[in-house]
C-alpha cells in the first residue's frame, strides 16, 4: 500500500511512493512483508543492548539505573509505534517521525550516560534504537526528507558522544562505523524497498491491463456471437419479408401483412438504437420474436429501446423478455385493444428525487379497458409469469390500472 504524492513540476505530475505507508491496494502484500521485516529488525535491535550489558557488565556506564531508563523510554515508544503500524497495516510518516524524535533525544542522553572510553561500543544504550528509527523514516518518508532526518540523528549521536570524540583519532574509525550504520543501513534498506515497490506497482498495473484486455476480448466475443444471432433473425424476419414483397407474394393491403411490416420496422429501429449494447441487441431480438408469436399477432406493438447497459446480466434480459411476453399476452386477451407500447430504457442521466437509481426499466402499456388492481385477484400470469420472474432476477414490478384507463406494467431493476 504505497502513498502516492503528486507534486506539480514543469507542467507534469511527479509521483513519489513510500514503501511502508498506506495507499493503493496493489502493493499491500509488499507493505505487510516490509512491515514484518522492520518489526523483526527492531526487535533484534531492542534486544542488543540488554544482552550486551548483561554479558559484558556495566563497566562502560556512568549510571546503570540512568542507562536503563534511557533505554526503556525509546524502547516503549518503539513497541507502541510498531503496534499502531500493524493496526494501520502501514507505518505512517507521523509514527516514523515520533519514533525518530524520541531517538534523537535518546542518542543525546545515551551518549552522555556512556563513559568516553565506551562511547562507540556496545555499552551505548540507544545507538541500536537510533539505527532502527533511521530505517523507519527511510521507509516511510520521501527520500530527501529521510536523508535530512538521518543527518539529524547523526548529529544527535555525535553530540551525545562528544566526550568520546575528545579522545582523538583513536576512536575515529569506530565513530565513522557507527555513522555508517545510522545512514548506510537505512539507505540500503530504502533503496531495496523502493525497488521492490516499483516492481510490485508495475506488476499490478500489468495484471490490471491484462484483466481489462481479457474483459474486452470476452465482450467482443459475446458481442460478435450476438451480432451473428441478430443476422440470423434478420434473415428469418426482415429479409424474408422483403424477399416476399419483391416477388409480389405479399398483399400490402392485408392487415396481417401490414402488421408484419410494422413489426419488422420496429425491430430494425430497435436494433439500430442498441447496436453498441449486447444486452440491448439481445432484448431487441427477443421482443421481435415475441411480436411474431400467435398469442400477440393480433396486436400492434410499438417498441422503443434505448441506452440498455452492455453489461446487463443474461438473467435480467431473459426475465424482462419473458415478463414482456406475458404482459402482451394479457393485453391481447383482456384489454380489448389492438395496440400496446413496450419501452425499454437504461439508467436515466438525471436522478429522480426519492427514487433508487435504476439500471433497467421496462414498461408495457395499453389503452384498453383496464381493471381495478385492488379488487382483482392476480392470476398465475401476473403473479408467477411477471411478478415472480422479475423479482427472482432482482427487479420490482408496479402494475397501474383503472377501469377504462388502460394498464401499465412497469418493471425496474436497480443499479
Amino acid at each position: 500500500m504505497a502513498t502516492v504524492t503528486a507534486v506539480p513540476s514543469a507542467g507534469r505530475r511527479v509521483v513519489r511512493r513510500t514503501p511502508l505507508t498506506r495507499g493503493t491496494d496493489a502493493p499491500q502484500r509488499l507493505t505487510v512483508t516490509l512491515l514484518a521485516i522492520l518489526t523483526g529488525v527492531r526487535i533484534v535491535q531492542l534486544a542488543a543492548w540488554p544482552i550486551a550489558v548483561t554479558t559484558g557488565g556495566p563497566a562502560g556506564l556512568r549510571s546503570v539505573a540512568l542507562a536503563w531508563a534511557t533505554y526503556a523510554v525509546p524502547a516503549v515508544v518503539v513497541v507502541v509505534v510498531l503496534v499502531l503500524a500493524w493496526a494501520r497495516r502501514g507505518l505512517t510518516p507521523t509514527l516514523a517521525g515520533l519514533d525518530a524524535g524520541v531517538a534523537v533525544l535518546a542518542l543525546l542522553v545515551g551518549g552522555w550516560v556512556t563513559t568516553p572510553a565506551a562511547g562507540t561500543g556496545f555499552s551505548h544504550p540507544t545507538l541500536p534504537v537510533g539505527i532502527g528509527a533511521a530505517l523507519g523514516i527511510a521507509l516511510a518518508w520521501p527520500l530527501s526528507r529521510a536523508l535530512v532526518g538521518q543527518l539529524v540523528l547523526c548529529v544527535a549521536y555525535l553530540g551525545g558522544v562528544h566526550a568520546t570524540l575528545a579522545l582523538g583519532p583513536i576512536v575515529l574509525s569506530s565513530v565513522l562505523g557507527n555513522l555508517a550504520m545510522l545512514v548506510g543501513v537505512p539507505v540500503v534498506g530504502a533503496v531495496v524497498a523502493r525497488t521492490l515497490l516499483d516492481a510490485s506497482v508495475r506488476s499490478a498495473t500489468a495484471e490490471q491491463a491484462l484483466a481489462e484486455a481479457r474483459t474486452r476480448v470476452q465482450a467482443d466475443v459475446v458481442r460478435e456471437a450476438e451480432r451473428s444471432r441478430q443476422y440470423r433473425i434478420l434473415h428469418d424476419t426482415v429479409l424474408s419479408t422483403l424477399s416476399a414483397l419483391s416477388r409480389g407474394s405479399l398483399d400490402t393491403e392485408d392487415p396481417l401483412v401490414r402488421q408484419r411490416l410494422a413489426a419488422d420496422a420496429d425491430y430494425l429501429r430497435g436494433l439500430i438504437a442498441t447496436t453498441g449494447s449486447t444486452a440491448g441487441m439481445r432484448l431487441v431480438g427477443a421482443l421481435a420474436a415475441i411480436g411474431r408469436e400467435p398469442a400477440t399477432t393480433g396486436l400492434r406493438v410499438h417498441t422503443h429501446i434505448a441506452d440498455v447497459p452492455d453489461d446487463l446480466p443474461s438473467t435480467v434480459t431473459e426475465a424482462a423478455a419473458d415478463a414482456v411476453r406475458e404482459a402482451l399476452n394479457n393485453v391481447a386477451r383482456h384489454s380489448g385493444t389492438r395496440s400496446a407500447w413496450v419501452t425499454v430504457t437504461g439508467p436515466s442521466p438525471v436522478a429522480v428525487a426519492g427514487e433508487a437509481p435504476t439500471r433497467l426499466q421496462v414498461t408495457v402499456a395499453d389503452r384498453g379497458t383496464g381493471f381495478d388492481v385492488g379488487a382483482v385477484r392476480q392470476g398465475i400470469g401476473l403473479r408467477e409469469s411477471i411478478t415472480a420472474r422479475v423479482t427472482e432476477s432482482g427487479g420490482t414490478v408496479l402494475i397501474d390500472s383503472e377501469p377504462g384507463q388502460g394498464t401499465t406494467v412497469e418493471m425496474r431493476w436497480p443499479a
